[in-house]
């Protein structure tokens, strides 16, 4: 590991712990629908809303005001990691619900005095925040946490023997160009094969929800470049097909077909979590466009295998990590992050079981997650193959009665 991935500046330290990038491309609003943890767009308790403030959406907010409502629940699961906590240690339970078995929450409550703490806590935060560091996120609860309740005061000893370390050889590496390092990942996976990446990919196998067992099941994956796919998965609620055509993405159910457009779209861009996986995830070519900005940071460790780690600043609040296996060139990971105002909400794809198809490079395990672990997701697949005898219309809207 380089010394800026120990002793990051400033800078570097900002964007190592808060790179972020959610996409704007249409491709992104695909997965918005795609992805759903739960279906939760096809259930009566969740209703499409346009993004609004959370405090007009639910009651007793005093703290995080003007943070849109889309992103409370994961930014509260960042919260509760960062401590090593679940819900219930600020938060009052209701009743189960009597048809799902399922917890109900009553979040409004302020029953808990650890609720009270955490308010006075975050208020810290926001203000060391915005006196100390011009209202960038620099200091967050994990920051002193580190998964833990009660922060450490002592660091562990013996300490580290900084002397001896600088008496031992230390061999010079040269590193590449960001842009060599994007180049050998392209040319490996098969960029140039365009005649076969402009054709429909097919893709077999099985998706398992780390948290909720009972939704894992088979998995079908229709892709076409750039921005057209299918996905259709067998959940107890029955057969669930989604799709996004290039304009329009939907929903199919047994209750019908439900599209989404206009204002609702923007509140789903908007989200960063694996409920809207973002572009990328199911195209051979994994790295964003904007790769043409990207900085070479240093030489790093993802799953004991030697990494460039490579970052894509995209503004002050958004940037995207990418990890490159030093060795065969593949991208390994690729880490999407918003920056919110208590702290970063980062999203993460793992990449790995590279095979051959038909002359690209394709993984055949894809691993997604963010802060919440009710998201996390593994897709193993058996198969994955070009078939041009499929048409276009596959991603077109069904024919049916629409939904509710």
């Amino acid at each position: 590991m380089c010394l800026a991935c120990i002793i990051p500046t400033p800078k570097v330290r900002i964007l190592a712990m808060f790179n972020s990038r959610i996409a704007s491309r249409l491709s992104l609003l695909l997965l918005v629908i795609l992805l759903m943890i739960g279906w939760k767009a096809i259930t009566a308790q969740t209703q499409l809303t346009v993004d609004k403030p959370v405090e007009q959406v639910r009651k007793n907010i005093q703290v995080l005001k003007g943070l849109p409502d889309s992103r409370l629940f994961l930014l509260m699961n960042f919260v509760g990691d960062s401590l090593g906590v679940n819900c219930d240690h600020c938060h009052v339970k209701g009743e189960k619900n009597p048809q799902t078995g399922e917890d109900t929450w009553l979040w409004e409550r302020d029953d808990k005095k650890e609720k009270a703490v955490a308010r006075d806590m975050m208020r810290m935060v926001l203000e060391l925040n915005r006196t100390t560091f011009n209202r960038e996120a620099v200091v967050t609860c994990y920051t002193c946490h580190r998964g833990s309740t009660s922060p450490e005061r002592m660091v562990p000893l013996p300490p580290r023997d900084y002397y001896g370390d600088a008496l031992k050889p230390q061999p010079k590496r040269v590193l590449p160009a960001a842009q060599e390092v994007i180049a050998k990942y392209l040319s490996v996976v098969g960029a140039n094969h365009q005649d076969i990446l402009s054709q429909v990919i097919v893709m077999r196998g099985t998706v398992e929800r780390v948290e909720r067992a009972k939704t894992s099941g088979p998995t079908e994956i229709v892709f076409k470049q750039p921005n057209k796919v299918r996905i259709t998965e067998t959940l107890p609620l029955g057969v669930i097909t989604r799709g996004w055509n290039g304009a329009t993405a939907w929903i199919q159910s047994s209750k019908g077909v439900s599209q989404v457009t206009g204002e609702f779209t923007k509140a789903f861009k908007a989200t960063p979590t694996t409920t809207i996986a973002s572009d990328g995830l199911f195209s051979p070519i994994k790295i964003p466009d904007s790769s043409s900005r990207a900085t070479l940071i240093c030489v790093t460790r993802i799953n004991d295998r030697e990494s460039y780690q490579i970052n894509i600043d995209d503004s002050s609040t958004q940037s995207i990590q990418l990890f490159f296996d030093v060795e065969s060139g593949l991208l390994l990971r690729r880490v999407n992050v918003i920056t919110t105002m208590l702290g970063p909400l980062n999203v993460q794809w793992d990449f790995s079981d590279y095979r051959d198809v038909s002359g690209l490079r394709l993984p055949f395990v894809i691993r997604t997650s963010d802060v919440s672990a009710y998201d996390t997701v593994l897709r193993r697949f058996r198969e994955i193959k070009i078939d041009p005898s499929l048409k276009e219309d596959v991603f077109e809207i069904p024919r049916g009665p629409s939904g509710p």
